[in-house]
Order: structure tokens, then C-alpha cells, then sequence
């Protein structure tokens, strides 16, 4: 059991100081290095076994197998080459029959293979002394940050390495026209938004772009009828170039009212992640609001105006409440206002007056309808009906209602009921009439109307 511990123990010391040793010692690109072995003395390199050098370049020798020698950077890689050379002992075959081999890794632990030297694969490493080849490798990965040349199996001679040169790669290049979509809004149950696009380019690309969209979007490559939710979208390079290409986005339909946000995120191998920010809301229907739920009627005498209020309000609205009055007989008819309006989606109650005018006795009927974008219309019918001034009504006509000492005095039937207005259409009194004169004293001065049945009256306090 101590055994094991203090085994352990030194092999996570042993693994730190490699480690340590690698990130203490990292090269800088563009690197260069045309001499022998390097012991610990060069940034970024390490090697074990080498033997003595060669006199002239390629002078790192690999003599024995296992000798190894490793590369250690920083920064995206560009093109690698380096001299290479197989010192054959006696005996030995036309081409080299070991196995040699170049190989890359991004973190210095797992490696893979670039080249393989050996009988079969590679570049052919003749039989005849010091005949120097100069390889070149332009595909490495852009994460790559270790290259290690290694003598993985040795049957006859020395590979010698030398003139090592790694220049700087290119850092990809994302091009995206927008870094921010607002206004990704709908009424619920209206989903999905509206489309928004944004415009994806690319140059120095290692690899393909790759756009996934965030929780409740969605993107396509088509717009419209072609819109197909894809996720990711995947926009193939060729040569390392993408053209500009239009992506497509919306929220997605079927979600509850709240907002939502989140990036669409564009990758590709090596380079920065790139946002694009999507905001927007899923709303509440506006709803147009109508207290009084009975179409509104209106009784007079011919020529005489009588007027009645009703209550109008919203909430969600996204535009002020508007009011119209239609039909054949809406002239007879008019409101104190027209609009309602709203703030912050919200129309507060607001008594809206309604004036019937006849010109004649008879019926008449006309159509208020109130509307605001996205709510359902709400309508009333409007009835009037206009009596003919008789010697029977003569005496509750308007000309029987008069102040007499800042009273409002009357006759009237029993039970008749008495509304007083101010002129905007605030209802200032209601109460029931007693058989004959009938004396109001009310705290108001200017100009009111007196509703009495079918009689209206203006009179002046």
C-alpha cells in the first residue's frame, strides 16, 4: 500500500515538472533551429537519447530507439520543414525499414501521427550516406501545439534532423454583418416571429462555420416558405474562404408570454467564438374593454339632444383605443372623443358620452365599434328614438326646467327619473322625480344638462 502511494506521488512530481518544464520553456513562432542537440538550453525544445552530433546539417542524431525530440509553442502553426537523413550501417536495405515518425498534439499528452518513415510509407529515406531530403508539411492542426520526431522502432543506421523551421499560421477570420437582433416579438398563440437574417463570411478558415442558435430560436439558410429549422446550420469552406452567406432567425412559435433571449454562436476550428445576441417577446392579446354590456338606447323629443355614457378600457393595447360610429343614421349621432389613449399598454377607464340628435320623430340606429391593433373590435348598436312634441309632454318639455334661486326646479310625473350632466358628460346626480314640482339644489356653477325621461334641458347656475 506505501508502495503504491509513494508511487503515485512521484509520478504526479515527475508529470509537474514536465509540465512545468514545457510551459516554462515555450517557443515563439516564427522558430527556427539548425544545430545539434539542443539539451535543455533552446526554448521549446526537449529531447532524451540523442546521440553526438553530426558535423555538418542535419546535426540531431537519433541513434537509438525511443530518442526522441519534441516541439513545444505557442500561437497557431503555419508551414513545418526540416531536413532529414538516414545513415545507414552495413547491410542495409535500398530504403529505410525502421520506422521513424513525425507527430503533432495539442496538449502534449495524446499524440498523432503526420509521418510515418519506414520500408513502405513516407518519403523514401534512400541507402547511400547523407543524402539529405527537406520535407514540408502545410496541414497541421490550428490547435496543434507539440511536434515530436521520434525513433520508434530501429532495425538499421541513424536518422539525422536538422534546419527545423515552423512559421506563424494564419488566425482564422469570422466576418458576421450584425451583433445584435432585436424585435424577435408575437401576440401568444401567433408564433413563430418574424424572420431577421445576418450575413456569415469567413477567410484563413481551418475548418467549416459552424451557427447554433440559443434555447427558442431558430435558424435556416432558407427564408419564407423555405425556412427549415437546422441546427447547427454548417457553412462548408473551400480554401479556406466562405462567401457571404445570409442566415436566417426567428422565435420559435407555441411559447408563453416573457421575454427571451440568448446568442446564436458562430465557431470554427481555432477561432474566437462569435455572438450574436437575439432578443425578444412573446405578449399578451390586447384586449378592448366595454363595461357596460347593453347596447346603449336613447330616447328624446324631436330636436332636442339627450346623451348617455358608457365606459371604455384596454390592456396590452399597442396603439391608442380608437372609436368610430358607422351605419346610415351616424350622423344623428357623435362621441366626446374619438381615441382613447393608451400608456404602457394600458388604456385607463374613460367615460365616453354619446349625444343623440334627432332631427324628426322616429328611430333611428347607428354603430359604435372601438378598435387597436391586434385586439378583437368591440361593437355597440346604437338606438334613438325621437318623440313629437305634444301639449301632453308640452309641460315637461325643456322649457318647463328653470333655475329659480340656484335651483333647479321642474314638474314631473311621480317616479320619473332625473339625471344631471356637466358638459363634458360627467353624471353629477341620479334620483328618482316626486308628482308635480320637484326642486334640485346641486354644488356646481356653469352650464349643465337636465335629463327628465325623455325631456333634456341645458340650464345655467
Amino acid at each position: 500500500m506505501k508502495r503504491s502511494i509513494l508511487f503515485k506521488s512521484l509520478f504526479l512530481i515527475i508529470l509537474f515538472l514536465f509540465l512545468s518544464l514545457n510551459s516554462r520553456s515555450q517557443a515563439t513562432l516564427p522558430f527556427a533551429y539548425d544545430s545539434g542537440n539542443p539539451g535543455i538550453s533552446v526554448n521549446g525544445l526537449t529531447q532524451s537519447g540523442l546521440g553526438s552530433d553530426y558535423p555538418t546539417s542535419p546535426k540531431m542524431k537519433f541513434d537509438n530507439t525511443q530518442d526522441f525530440l519534441i516541439l513545444n509553442f505557442s500561437g497557431v502553426p503555419g508551414a513545418l520543414s526540416f531536413k532529414i537523413e538516414w545513415n545507414q550501417g552495413t547491410s542495409a536495405p535500398s530504403r529505410f525499414s525502421g520506422n521513424f515518425l513525425l507527430q503533432e498534439s495539442i496538449d502534449g499528452i495524446t499524440y498523432t501521427t503526420v509521418q510515418l518513415y519506414n520500408a513502405t510509407n513516407g518519403t523514401p529515406l534512400k541507402n547511400a550516406i547523407t543524402i539529405t531530403v527537406t520535407e514540408t508539411f502545410t496541414h497541421l492542426l490550428p490547435a496543434t501545439r507539440f511536434l515530436k520526431w521520434i525513433y520508434a522502432t530501429k532495425t538499421n543506421g541513424n536518422i539525422g534532423i536538422g534546419a527545423v523551421s515552423l512559421s506563424t499560421g494564419i488566425n482564422p477570420v469570422l466576418n458576421v454583418s450584425a451583433n445584435e437582433l432585436n424585435g424577435f416579438n408575437y401576440l401568444i398563440g401567433n408564433g413563430p416571429s418574424p424572420e431577421q437574417s445576418f450575413t456569415v463570411g469567413g477567410s484563413s478558415l481551418y475548418d467549416n462555420i459552424i451557427i447554433t442558435p440559443p434555447v427558442n430560436y431558430e435558424i435556416s439558410k432558407g427564408t419564407g416558405n423555405s425556412f427549415r429549422a437546422t441546427n447547427p446550420v454548417i457553412l462548408v469552406q473551400t480554401n479556406g474562404t466562405i462567401v457571404g452567406t445570409v442566415v436566417y432567425s426567428r422565435l420559435k412559435q407555441g411559447l408563453s408570454v416573457g421575454s427571451y433571449s440568448g446568442n446564436i454562436t458562430l465557431m470554427s476550428a481555432n477561432s474566437n467564438l462569435v455572438p450574436v445576441a437575439c432578443n425578444g417577446n412573446v405578449t399578451p392579446l390586447p384586449t378592448i374593454v366595454v363595461t357596460d354590456i347593453t347596447d346603449p338606447t336613447l330616447n328624446t323629443i324631436q330636436g332636442i339632444p339627450v346623451t348617455q355614457t358608457i365606459n371604455v378600457s384596454g390592456v396590452n393595447l399597442n396603439v391608442n383605443l380608437s372609436l368610430e360610429l358607422s351605419g346610415a343614421d351616424a350622423g344623428l349621432f357623435s362621441l366626446s372623443q374619438y381615441s382613447v389613449n393608451e400608456n404602457s399598454g394600458t388604456a385607463s377607464n374613460t367615460i365616453v358620452t354619446i349625444t343623440y340628435t334627432p332631427l324628426s320623430a322616429g328611430s333611428n340606429i347607428a354603430t359604435l365599434i372601438m378598435t387597436s391593433d391586434g385586439a378583437m373590435p368591440v361593437t355597440r348598436t346604437l338606438y334613438g328614438n325621437s318623440s313629437v312634441l305634444t301639449e301632453t309632454n308640452g309641460l315637461k318639455s325643456s322649457s318647463a326646467i328653470h333655475v329659480e334661486n340656484k335651483n333647479i326646479v321642474f314638474m314631473a310625473n311621480a317616479d320619473e327619473t332625473v339625471e344631471i350632466y356637466n358638459t363634458i358628460g360627467q353624471k353629477l346626480l341620479k334620483r328618482q322625480t316626486v308628482e308635480g314640482v320637484n326642486n334640485i339644489s346641486i354644488n356646481f356653477q356653469g352650464v349643465l344638462l337636465v335629463r327628465i325621461g325623455q325631456r333634456v334641458s341645458k340650464v345655467i347656475l
